[in-house]
């Protein structure tokens, strides 16, 4: 039978296995083992506007072929179908976090160097209890020039293991989760770009 005495360094060890585990898994060392899985769905309202943002809408995006005088094109009387498979980066992001807050002027350069190529890039909001006109008064300050989704909050913490922030996810073209981004990053610019350029090929 174990003495209390000698039992306390093993519980004592346990406790500090668990908590370097869970200090690990805090900084990204756990939540990557959604790099290689299919993109949990998730969707939410637009905090500028009324339309409906689903990350499966955003990855696979249907529209109609035009000719090069911007008109529709025709085959045997019907339209003929596009489908754009897109690379979505997911910016979990929240108006508390400062790290956030600061690559907002980065992650707005990354969108404007993707403008009319097949990427998306999205914050999704984790505020809890998001007031609508406080956010959109947020964007409006902040000079936020991309779109930004607010969903259920836990089911977005939950099904990307949101520990740290930032956190962005990269979904490449078959909506698969191909690199995580997490913590502040200086060099965030040159990361992206790459990463997207890489999943365009």
């Amino acid at each position: 039978m174990i003495s209390n005495q000698k039992r306390f360094p093993v519980i004592f060890r346990a406790a500090v296995f668990v908590f370097l585990f869970l200090l690990l898994c805090s900084h990204a060392f756990c939540s990557d083992e959604l790099i290689g899985q299919k993109a949990p769905s998730i969707s939410g309202k637009n905090a500028v506007g009324n339309r409906l943002l689903k990350l499966n809408s955003l990855m696979t995006e249907i529209s109609y072929e035009k000719d090069d005088f911007g008109k529709f094109k025709e085959v045997n009387g019907k339209y003929v179908l596009k489908v754009t498979k897109n690379v979505v980066v997911l910016n979990f992001f929240s108006t508390s976090c400062i790290p956030c807050i600061k690559e907002i002027p980065t992650y707005n350069l990354v969108a404007q160097n993707f403008k009319g190529k097949p990427v998306k890039l999205i914050y999704v909001n984790i505020d809890h209890n998001v007031d609508s006109l406080g956010i959109r008064r947020f964007i409006a300050r902040k000079q936020i020039k991309v779109p930004m989704m607010l969903p259920n909050q836990k089911e977005a913490l939950k099904k990307y293991n949101v520990y740290q922030l930032p956190r962005i996810v990269i979904i490449d073209r078959q909506g698969i989760v191909s690199n995580i981004i997490s913590g502040f990053n200086e060099d965030l610019y040159e990361q992206l770009i790459r990463i997207i350029e890489n999943l365009q090929i």
